[in-house]
């Protein structure tokens, strides 16, 4: 949302195959969008005759023909990056591998992931390879990981439920081997700015206007954008703003999936009041972060800005510095104080609130809560170990290492909040949520049979995500409230989503 307004963006990725040599064209797309229609460019390309030698990087691994012998099922499994920094991005890559000359239902059971973060909107495509004299209908599966904690992980097998039997009425379950990934912490020497940024972005800086008079605000957008987590992506370190009073807003982030990386943008919004009229200066903003792929630290910021900031006759009327001086009446001395007067009528001092049972009650509430969430988790491991859980719980999973990662961090709690109920929102609907306003929330939870208090409560979390920046005292001494607000309220969504 910018600016009270909502917008989305949604990418969508095809992978084509030609069936011929020659200039091909591909078609535009055409979209419409409030009954406007839109439409792309139509893009060319020259299909020319292979070689007929496959590039052994671009080639998917198969199994051997010892291991296919005799076999019309088999699962497969690897990374992409067995020793992956810290917060690096990896792609876990499961292969189904069919010899059935015709195909059936297929149910994919991703692991737990446990120790990542994971993106849960899976890349899905078919191929036909030969392998151990037979021809094979290969499915793969591709998710995109980020490990959240260092050492020695282990990522469980996944589960390929295959169609058997004549009318497909049977199951057979077909799971790979276990992946070992070795996690690396970061390496020493992270500059003063560094905050926990893994990945490769790119920042720029822009204001609305740069002429403004003095009782107008000015809109600063800061964008960091490239490959990385970008959902729980930490703020960069804002500089002292001499002349402006600072108001800030919850960050907007886009995000996609190319080529196997996850990447985007979060857009940070600054409200801007000028104390002083003149020349004012907006300085650099510096970003640090660390590339896996140079294995350094970069520090990258923006260009200083100039605005120019005009008085307007309030402004003077009112004083505003750097206005034309005025008068100024000191006071010299005081005469004898008023002396209070009593009130009108008395009362009885009221009962202390620490004494009432019902204070108590209520500093019990987290406790209860607490324990309560702590039931459930556990009930679930045990669904989990049953194999009762089917691909849509694990956004559950996906959210609390979101929460698990912010905890463990310097990332802002609010927004790990909202980026973790979002994402769980975006995989339990089977839509995105990204960009949709509290009430298309609240109206998609109610079509999928969530109570209508429960709806709210997501609501009500949400704003209060939103409005945390400016009020982060509504949760007691302690920001983390939030995080574990958000891992009680989703688990209360699993359990009416699994009604």
């Amino acid at each position: 949302i910018t600016n009270g307004k909502a917008s989305a963006e949604f990418n969508f990725s095809f992978r084509l195959q030609p069936l011929r040599e020659g200039l091909l064209t591909i078609d535009p797309v055409k979209v419409v969008i409030n009954g406007t229609e839109f439409e792309t460019h139509a893009i060319e390309v020259t299909v020319v005759r292979g070689t007929g030698v496959a590039g052994s990087s671009s080639a998917p691994p198969t199994p051997t023909s010892r291991t296919l012998s005799g076999q019309d099922f088999f699962v497969a499994a690897e990374v992409d990056n067995e020793t992956p920094y810290l917060g690096e991005q990896i792609a876990y890559t499961v292969r189904l591998y069919d010899a059935r000359s015709f195909g059936r239902g297929q149910r994919y059971r991703a692991p737990a992931f446990t120790g990542f973060w994971n993106i849960q909107e899976d890349e899905r495509h078919t191929y036909n390879t030969v392998t151990a004299g037979r021809r094979y209908s290969v499915t793969e599966t591709s998710s995109i990981l980020f490990p959240t904690v260092v050492g020695e992980l282990e990522i469980d097998p996944a589960v390929m439920e295959i169609s058997t039997g004549f009318f497909g009425g049977s199951r057979s379950p077909q799971a790979s081997m276990p992946v070992s990934v070795t996690v690396r912490p970061l390496p020493l020497g992270a500059p003063q700015s560094f905050t926990g940024a893994v990945g490769s972005y790119d920042i720029s800086a822009s204001v609305d206007t740069n002429d403004i008079s003095s009782s107008e605000p000015v809109i600063l957008t800061i964008s960091v954008s490239g490959k990385g987590n970008l959902d729980v992506l930490p703020e960069p370190g804002w500089p002292d703003m001499p002349g402006w009073r600072v108001f800030d807003n919850p960050p907007d982030t886009v995000t996609y999936t190319t080529s196997g990386e996850f990447g985007g943008k979060r857009t940070y919004h600054r409200v801007l009041i000028p104390e002083t009229s003149g020349f004012l200066n907006i300085p650099v903003v510096e970003y640090a972060f660390f590339d896996p792929k140079e294995e350094r630290y970069r520090t990258i910021s923006t260009r200083p800005i100039a605005v120019t900031v005009s008085l307007d006759a309030t402004a003077q009327a009112n004083g505003f510095p750097n206005a034309p001086a005025k008068l100024v009446i000191e006071q010299v001395d005081s005469d004898i104080r008023h002396i209070k007067s009593a009130p009108s009528s008395l009362s009885v001092r009221a009962e202390p609130l620490t004494s009432r049972p019902l204070y108590w009650a209520l500093w019990a509430l987290p406790i209860v809560l607490l324990v309560a969430s702590a039931g459930w988790r556990f009930k679930e491991r045990l669904l989990l170990g049953r194999g009762e859980v089917d691909n849509a719980a694990f956004a559950r999973n996906t959210a609390l290492s979101m929460l698990q990662y912010a905890k463990q961090s310097d990332s802002d709690h609010f927004a790990a909040s909202e980026g973790a109920l979002i994402a769980y929102l975006t995989t339990r609907l089977d839509r995105p949520t990204y960009g949709l306003t509290h009430d298309e929330v609240s109206s998609l939870l109610t079509q999928a049979n969530i109570s209508p208090s429960l709806a709210q409560e997501v609501v009500s979390l949400l704003n209060l995500t939103q409005d945390g920046r400016f009020g982060p005292a509504q949760l007691g001494d302690s920001v983390e409230g939030v995080l574990d607000q958000t891992e009680r309220l989703i688990d209360e969504l699993e359990w009416e989503f699994e009604q």
